[in-house]
């Protein structure tokens, strides 16, 4: 998954990719802790183009992907689709302060900026952080999920349990009546 920095014109340059979640690193550790099922190929649609010296690359990260929901451990079908624009240059543009006229000292990431070193772009890399990005940190089957009783354990989503009226004594019981107390 490179690109020669010498094949973007400036017309551009258009490419399609699809790889297994096996190909990329993390992703294949993630599966293998069971936290997401890629069942289909990761497919990138990619359009580089030269702004001055710079590159910039628009692309769409497509697949399908199956997430273990964390209220009721349901696993369920998801679509990724993500939009992502990265720019890349080789040297940081100087830039004045404004009032003093002083250049200020500012990374890549300040300026929103890729730094891009050799004659190639390494699209593996971008591809699997898109990825990454695009993954919720708590996955849910529906907004609604009500998730497992923690007495029972029964789905709560599609039966009811006699336990809910019991008062659960978790291990913040003790701190139930602690505002009354207080007064």
């Amino acid at each position: 998954m490179l690109i020669r920095v010498d094949d973007i014109k400036e017309a551009g340059l258009n490419r399609e990719y699809a790889a297994a979640a096996a190909e990329f690193p993390e992703l294949s550790v993630l599966e293998q802790r069971g936290e997401v099922f890629f069942p289909e190929p990761i497919t990138t649609k990619l359009r580089a183009i030269r702004v001055g010296e710079m590159i910039q690359l628009d692309g769409t990260v497509s697949t399908s992907v199956r997430f273990v929901c964390s209220r009721c451990l349901k696993v369920y079908p998801h679509v990724l689709e993500l939009v992502f624009t990265l720019t890349y240059a080789r040297n940081l543009p100087a830039i004045d302060d404004a009032e003093t006229g002083e250049e200020l000292e500012l990374n890549a990431e300040d300026l929103g900026l890729e730094l891009l070193s050799g004659d190639e772009l390494d699209l593996h890399a971008v591809i699997q952080e898109q990825v990454l990005l695009g993954l919720p940190l708590q996955p849910l089957c529906e907004d609604t999920c009500r998730g497992l009783c923690p007495r029972c354990g029964v789905d709560l989503n599609t039966a009811t349990c006699n336990c809910a009226g019991d008062g659960f004594a978790g291990k913040f019981s003790v701190l139930k009546d602690w505002s009354n107390r207080q007064k």
